[in-house]
């Protein structure tokens, strides 16, 4: 038996779940660009241009490869896509945000970045932020109930208030 490679892993796990979209962190593949996978996937991904680190993704079925209508890799933490539905538009943010433990300048960057790409999201979109935001908010079911569900675990940390800020914001619910 051979061993397969993590892309082919990923599909195969994707194709058994049935998804269509998945959006990946901390790929570590350089530059941005699109590429055509087995079984019909595409894959979407941005990075830096030398180092191999941070780096996001978005993987495709084909039917949602077609529906596909722009993608755009903002840097090494953020990628958008845009797809048409038969009664919808929807724009997914992928993104890897800094660990807790970064300096506040790096989370600054950041979350200034992911507002510029929210605010430029048309306001009839449904959207979604996918990725990992290294944030803990928490399960204080009175801190925001607005932006929290009840499933949260331990205590907030930094980058926790620092996602529900955005969300609150951005009039979005973490989930």
């Amino acid at each position: 038996m051979t061993q397969l490679s993590k892309t082919e892993q990923v599909l195969k796990e994707m194709d058994n779940y049935g998804l269509d979209i998945l959006a990946l962190s901390e790929v570590r593949w350089t530059g941005a660009g699109r590429q055509n996978l087995n079984m019909g996937y595409t894959i979407l991904h941005s990075g830096l241009e030398k180092n191999q680190e941070a780096g996001v993704a978005i993987i495709l079925s084909k039917p949602a490869s077609k529906a596909l209508t722009k993608w755009t890799p903002i840097n090494e933490r953020i990628i958008t896509a845009r797809f048409t539905g038969n009664n919808a538009k929807l724009t997914l943010v992928a993104s890897y945000a800094p660990t807790n433990d970064a300096d506040d300048v790096t989370k600054d960057s950041f979350y200034n970045t992911l507002q510029a790409v929210a605010k430029d999201i048309p306001s009839h979109d449904l959207i979604c932020f996918a990725g990992d935001f290294n944030a803990k908010v928490g399960n204080d079911k009175s801190y925001c109930p607005e932006v929290l569900g009840s499933e949260g675990l331990g205590e907030i940390n930094e980058n926790g208030t620092l996602l529900v800020d955005f969300a609150l914001t951005n009039d979005l619910i973490i989930g």
